[in-house]
């Protein structure tokens, strides 16, 4: 299976959709991120940049940027032709995107051109972040076994660990609250959960 996700910024993809990528490496899927600006508001570009491409190499993934410039991101003909541009060239069968209900307008705007980008495409999830809102997931996947490698993938974002505006409370803490509550919810110890734009389901086998 060919996967791509699809982040307004570094870190973004790990935070959302982290344990699912790390399953998918297991099961040797092609694995593709799309990372569309490069967190200049966040800290230092260059430094940023050096953190994703190590996390991306603990995923075995394939790494693109979208060239834009964070918090700049417009939601035009451009945005989407990008999109455009990277799906038709990737043909992926899974489509992770951010959740459009988002208090950050990068992520908003980009989750809206994906819903016109990906519009023939048959499995689109949308993944939550931290700044995601009214987030209601109806798909979930047990994350358990690969925990403390989605942490991992945390870490190698080092410039973000602390910056989650609460004092005390790190992004690794943060995506364990995360992970717990999805995965109550799942009725598991620890997972993921999305909402789709479509999920055609496989089948039976």
């Amino acid at each position: 299976m060919k996967i791509l996700a699809i982040g307004p910024h570094p870190d973004d993809i790990e935070i959302g959709c982290g344990g699912y990528l790390l399953i998918a490496k297991k099961k040797k899927c092609d694995i593709n991120l799309l990372v569309m600006t490069g967190g200049q508001a966040g800290g230092d570009p260059e430094t940023r940049a050096k953190e994703q491409v190590r996390a991306a190499k603990t995923l075995g993934a394939k790494l693109r940027w979208g060239g834009l410039i964070d918090t700049k991101v417009e939601l035009n003909g451009e945005l989407i032709q990008i999109l455009e541009r990277e799906i038709n060239e990737i043909k992926p069968d899974l489509i992770f995107a951010p959740y459009h209900k988002d208090t950050h307008q990068d992520h908003r705007n980009i989750s809206t051109a994906v819903i016109t980008a990906a519009r023939y495409k048959k499995k689109v999830l949308f993944y939550e972040v931290p700044s995601s809102l009214n987030f209601e997931p109806t798909v979930f996947v047990n994350i358990s076994s690969v925990i403390n490698g989605k942490y991992g993938l945390l870490k190698a974002h080092a410039s973000q660990i602390k910056k989650t505006r609460i004092p005390g409370l790190t992004i690794i803490k943060n995506a364990e609250a995360g992970a717990i509550f999805r995965g109550v919810q799942n009725r598991v110890k620890y997972a993921e959960g999305f909402m789709p734009l479509r999920l055609e389901l496989t089948e039976f086998r």
